[in-house]
């Protein structure tokens, strides 16, 4: 018996005790795990950095920690406004008009 958009079936037809055929078990899958090493990288180099900034500060002074500082920083917004460039902004523009 089939009821409103084939949300319930009833199997009576069927006989009793059978549940369909046999299926074989699917082969288990070797999941692999891939680390996204450029961005690893990226931030390993990003946080060195920024540990430069008390080594410099204290070898040279403040300003040249300040700019390693600065380095830091540009260099994190660089990396942001570089991944917000590969987003798919397209839509918007279609959008508009």
């Amino acid at each position: 018996m089939m009821l409103v958009l084939g949300l319930i079936h009833d199997r009576g037809w069927e006989p009793d005790g059978w549940d369909g055929p046999e299926e074989e078990p699917e082969p288990e899958r070797r999941r692999r795990w891939r680390l996204p090493w450029r961005p690893l990288a990226w931030l390993a180099a990003w946080y060195w950095l920024m540990a430069l900034v008390s080594v410099f500060s204290g070898w040279f002074g403040g300003l040249a920690g300040f700019a390693v500082l600065m380095a830091a920083v540009a260099l994190a917004y660089w990396r942001i406004e570089r991944w917000c460039s590969r987003q798919y902004w397209h839509g918007l523009r279609e959008h508009r008009s």
